[in-house]
């Protein structure tokens, strides 16, 4: 099996790395209606259950010049420990010996800024998907026979020998997955129809209801036509160009009942081919059923896409849906405050946590009692109620003395010593006290927290601290100079350089419920201390350990050459629970 996580895992490399590295119009791409025809996604079903892939088209040069704009090299990343795998699979079965070297193949395609070599229009347009329970990938090609020529050669290099045959008038190359030990009861299937690239497995199944379906059955009403690309994109601003989706109800009704949808037909089908077909019968019932899709339905979607993308600028939105209101507005009361001081982007890079410490025992009572009120008859479910049942979260309430006003919290290296990082083993006081790091915390009232916290630590308790006002030092024998002070809402504690720190310091007057993390880095400072944090691990390591630290250092040394911010957001909107990134080149 081990062999076999070696095939998906680049399978699923080969699947991201093209899809991810597309792009669109040089000076920017903007949201709105999206087309009502692509000949790739004629061929995906309306009610895949797993959907990621373009709906727009975009030109592969252009996308490698922004992504060079914006400071990536697009290859050396993609390539980072290529080599590696590509030693580990030897004598790996035929069907990983061809996805890696098809992978390997891509890669020289990215530097040579072409993929003419292996037959990809150069507006790459793909989708990843599922045929009832089967995988599919598709690629658009440009009309010649450059792709299945590029297998061959491929083949040749590595001694493949497929298995050449033909459904439905379609000719597909059949690789296998044993690897001399374990016998793999299916095999990887690559093949070229209708001017479009398949990758997909064979199953027991028949092939009337595997390969016909995957490589040339179109569906009565593709994912177009059905809506639903266009409403996910509507609802949350996605590009067109890069959509995933993935229907959690759907899933979970098919497994249910398999009589639901196409995705439980293929699954149950799948399961008796392989002599499993009632692995599942707990589950199979009418009661699983109702009460398993009816908690499904408080989250039935998650989706994900590209907002914004210019030579300047990539936002990614990740949603997962929420459509139980009830449910939402609860959740919503977890949300804290992530103070200014904490979120911003100048940092070498920041963590922020809001969290309403006051909320946390009344919202996690009020999900216990809906999970507990109504018996529920679907065992897992039964066992489940039956566990929390036997907790009690008032109990939490006797722990909440300590936190209670807090609103957030967060952690923040403003700026460290590159050079003074070299030599930290030798001298930690001066890469210390040349660096500058905050501790902060938001609450209602911080002198009172600062109060209670004196219980523990008597010299804190005797500290006056003003508001605004000279951070006072703390007599703590930590090594480097380390400070306290008050801004409006904030404690903030601060080590090493203290005096240049005090001078960023703001004060925080807002009490405002703005989110539940927050993530900031300078992305080429981060990565230029994360290069010379392996560099000096190296110079004391041995054997292994050395050589992985060493190469380390060369993807954070490629990585640093992209000089930019990047923000992240974790929160809970009217929508659902969003997670929100975004990268500024500068």
């Amino acid at each position: 099996m081990k062999k076999l996580l070696i095939i998906i895992v680049i399978a699923v490399a080969i699947a991201a790395g093209i899809y991810f590295y597309k792009g669109g119009k040089i000076d920017g791409l903007t949201g709105g209606a999206l087309p009502s025809d692509n000949p790739v996604l004629e061929y995906v079903p309306a009610d895949t259950v797993l959907f990621a892939g373009s709906v727009e088209p975009m030109e592969f040069t252009k996308a490698l010049e922004m992504s060079t704009k914006m400071g990536f090299d697009t290859s050396a990343m993609m390539g980072s420990g290529f080599e590696e795998i590509q030693a580990d699979i030897e004598n790996a079965p035929d069907a990983a010996r061809m996805l890696v070297s098809l992978y390997g193949k891509y890669l020289s395609a990215v530097k040579a800024k072409s993929i003419k070599e292996l037959g990809f229009r150069n507006e790459l347009n793909m989708a990843f998907y599922t045929v009832g329970a089967l995988p599919v990938i598709r690629f658009e090609l440009d009309g010649t026979d450059a792709f299945t020529k590029a297998l061959e050669n491929i083949e040749t290099d590595q001694n493949v020998k497929p298995t050449v045959n033909t459904v439905n008038g379609v000719e597909y190359r059949e690789y296998s997955m044993n690897d001399g030990a374990e016998e793999v009861p299916f095999q990887l299937i690559i093949a070229s129809h209708d001017n479009q690239a398949i990758i997909t497995v064979n199953t027991l199944l028949d092939d009337a209801k595997d390969l016909q379906v995957t490589l040339s059955e179109k569906p009565t009403t593709n994912i177009l036509d059905g809506g639903a690309l266009n409403e996910v994109a509507s609802d949350n601003g996605y590009l067109g160009y890069s959509i995933f989706m993935l229907d959690n109800l759907a899933i979970v009704d098919g497994i249910t009942k398999p009589t639901a949808n196409s995705f439980g037909k293929g699954l149950q089908d799948l399961m008796g081919a392989y002599g499993a077909a009632n692995e599942m019968a707990d589950i199979q019932t009418e009661a699983c059923n109702t009460e398993l899709t009816g908690l499904t339905k408080n989250w039935p979607l998650l989706s994900a896409g590209y907002t914004e993308f210019d030579d300047s600028n990539a936002s990614y939105k990740m949603v997962l849906k929420g459509t139980n209101l009830e449910l939402m507005d609860t959740l919503g009361k977890l949300r804290g405050h992530i103070s200014n001081n904490i979120s911003n982007q100048d940092y070498v890079m920041s963590f922020g946590l809001g969290l309403d410490m006051d909320q946390i025992v009344p919202v996690i009572t009020t999900v216990w009692e809906g999970l507990t009120k109504e018996d529920f008859s679907c065992p897992p479910l039964a066992e489940m109620q039956a566990g929390l049942r036997q907790s009690n979260p008032m109990m939490l309430g006797m722990m909440s003395g300590m936190v209670a006003g807090i609103k957030g919290a967060g952690f923040s290296v403003v700026e460290m010593d590159e050079s003074a990082l070299s030599n930290v083993d030798s001298n930690p006081m001066a890469f210390m006290q040349n660096s500058q790091v905050m501790v902060t915390i938001t609450a209602e009232k911080p002198q009172n927290l600062l109060q209670s916290l004196g219980m523990y630590a008597p010299e804190l308790a005797q500290l006056k601290l003003e508001d605004g006002g000279e951070p006072q030092t703390l007599p703590m024998g930590m090594g480097s100079e380390t400070k306290i002070a008050l801004r409006g809402h904030d404690l903030i504690m601060m080590m090493g350089n203290t005096d240049a720190l005090a001078g960023k310091l703001t004060s925080n007057d807002s009490m405002e419920k703005n989110g539940l993390m927050s993530f900031t880095m300078d992305f080429k400072k981060y990565m230029s201390l994360m290069e010379q944090a392996m560099a000096s691990a190296a110079e004391e390591a041995n054997g292994e350990s050395k050589t992985m630290l060493e190469e380390q250092k060369e993807v954070f040394a490629e990585l640093k050459k992209a000089d930019g911010t990047i923000k992240g957001t974790f929160d809970i909107k009217d929508s659902g629970i969003v997670t929100e990134s975004k990268f500024h080149a500068k």
